[in-house]
C-alpha cells in the first residue's frame, strides 16, 4: 500500500488552481473580445440603419419634389413643399423661400414656415448677407445671421444661423432656400449634394409656375394696350362685388367710348386708329386712381371698376378723364374726345346691373352730344339696351 504524501497533494491543488485561474482569465479576455465585437457591431449596424434612414428621407425628398414638378402644384404649394421636407431633414427651426425680383438686384420671400407674422427680412439684397456668401460660391452655405436680418420664430426668438441654398436653371439666378439654425452646423457633402438637389427641382417648378403664369396673363391681356381684356374684366368684376359685399361698401363701373372712331379708321387707317387707342388707353389708366380696374372692353370701348367709390366720386373721375382726353393731341395731330357712361351702388342687389347700367348711360350720352358723362338712375327701372351710335 503506497503512503499518503500531503506533499504532493498540496501540489497537486496548486497545480489546479493556476490552470484553473489561466483558463478563467482566458475565458474572461474572450468574454471581453466578444462584448468588444458585439458592440462595435451594434455601432456599426446603428450606423448602418440610420444611414439608410437618412438615405430613405432624401429619397422621399427629391421624390416628393419631383412628384410636385410634375404635377399641376402651384409655385406656392411647389416652394413649401421644398422648404418643409428639406427644413425636416436638416433639422431646421423654420424655412423661407427667396425668388429674385426682374430687374431689382434683390429677391423677396414667397413663402415660409415656422415663422412669426410680418417677419424681418422679406427682401434680401443680393450683395449683402446672407445671400452674398452662398451666392459668390453658389453652394449651400451657414452664415451667421445679423440681429437686424435674423426673422423671428413662431416658438420665439431669432435664428442665429441660416443655411442659404442658391436656386438656379441653367446659371441663372432665381431664388434662395433658406433654412434656420439654432447653432452652427458643417454640412457633409451628402447633405450638400441632397439641398443642391432639392434646388434644381425647385428652379423647374419655378420656372414652369412662371412659364404659366405668363400664359395666363397673355390671356388676360389686350395685345394692343396691354390693359386687361373684356375676360379678366369679369373676374375682377365678380371680385370686387365679393370685395364690396363683405365690407358692405360701395363699387362703380364707367363704360367709355370713343367718339367718331369709325372716322378715324375710314379717313386715316386702322394702324392709325389703333395708334389712337393705345394712347387712349394709356390716358385713361394713368388719369384713374392706383386701386382702380381698367381694361378694354372691346373695339373702341374701355371700362373702369372703381371700388369703394359713390356715383359723386365716380362722376368726378369720369369727368377728369373726360376732360383730360379732350385737352390730350393724338397721333396724327387729332383732336378726339369720349363718351362715358357711370353706374354706382352701394346696394348689393344691384352689383350685377351696374355693367348694364353704365352702358345705358353711355348711350345716353352719345345721344346727348357726346363728349360728356351721364349718371345712371340705379333707382329707375332698366332702360331698354341700345346699339351705341
Amino acid at each position: 500500500m503506497t503512503d499518503f504524501d500531503p506533499g504532493r497533494v498540496s501540489l497537486d491543488i496548486a497545480a489546479v488552481l493556476l490552470v484553473t485561474s489561466v483558463l478563467f482569465i482566458i475565458a474572461l479576455v474572450l468574454l471581453t473580445i466578444a462584448l468588444m465585437r458585439m458592440r462595435g457591431m451594434t455601432r456599426r449596424l446603428q450606423e448602418a440603419l440610420e444611414d439608410e434612414s437618412g438615405a430613405r428621407d432624401r429619397a422621399a425628398l427629391l421624390l416628393a419634389m419631383a412628384s410636385a414638378v410634375n404635377s399641376s402644384l402651384g409655385l406656392e404649394e411647389v416652394l413649401d413643399v421644398a422648404i418643409g421636407h428639406a427644413g425636416r431633414i436638416m433639422g431646421a427651426v423654420a424655412g423661407s423661400m427667396y425668388l429674385v425680383v426682374p430687374g431689382k438686384a434683390e429677391m423677396r420671400r414667397q413663402a415660409a414656415y415656422g415663422l412669426t407674422h410680418r417677419p424681418r427680412g422679406s427682401v434680401r439684397a443680393l450683395a449683402e448677407e446672407p445671400l452674398r456668401s452662398a451666392l459668390a460660391a453658389m453652394r449651400p452655405v451657414v452664415v451667421r445671421l445679423a440681429e437686424d436680418t435674423a426673422p423671428g420664430l413662431e416658438a420665439g426668438g431669432h435664428p442665429q444661423h441660416v443655411l442659404v441654398v442658391p436656386v438656379q436653371r441653367s446659371s441663372q439666378l432665381m431664388g434662395a432656400l433658406e433654412l434656420y439654425l439654432n447653432a452652427w452646423r458643417e454640412l457633409t457633402e451628402d447633405q450638400s449634394d441632397l439641398l443642391i438637389g432639392v434646388a434644381s427641382q425647385a428652379a423647374i417648378a419655378i420656372r414652369h409656375a412662371q412659364l404659366f403664369q405668363a400664359q395666363e396673363e397673355n390671356a388676360l391681356t389686350d395685345e394692343l394696350t396691354k390693359l386687361p381684356n373684356r375676360r379678366a374684366l369679369a373676374q375682377q368684376f365678380l371680385k370686387e362685388m365679393q370685395r364690396a359685399r363683405r365690407g358692405h361698401k360701395p363699387i362703380a363701373f364707367l363704360m367709355v367710348d370713343l367718339d367718331h372712331f369709325k372716322g378715324v379708321n375710314d379717313s386715316y387707317g386702322h394702324l392709325q386708329g389703333d395708334a389712337v387707342l393705345a394712347e387712349l388707353a394709356s390716358i385713361i389708366s394713368t388719369g384713374a386712381r392706383e386701386s382702380d380696374v381698367c381694361a378694354r372692353y372691346g373695339g373702341e370701348e374701355f371700362a373702369l371698376i372703381l371700388h369703394e367709390t359713390n356715383d359723386a366720386g365716380a362722376r368726378i373721375l369720369a369727368e377728369r378723364i373726360r376732360a383730360k382726353v379732350a385737352a390730350h393731341t393724338f397721333p396724327g395731330g387729332l383732336k378726339l374726345t369720349i363718351s362715358i357712361g357711370v353706374a354706382a351702388t352701394a346696394e348689393p342687389a344691384l352689383f350685377t346691373s351696374l355693367i348694364e347700367r353704365a352702358d345705358q348711360a353711355l348711350y345716353a350720352a352719345k345721344m346727348g352730344g357726346r363728349n360728356q358723362v351721364r349718371l345712371a338712375d340705379m333707382k329707375a327701372a332698366p332702360a331698354r339696351q341700345q346699339q351705341h351710335a
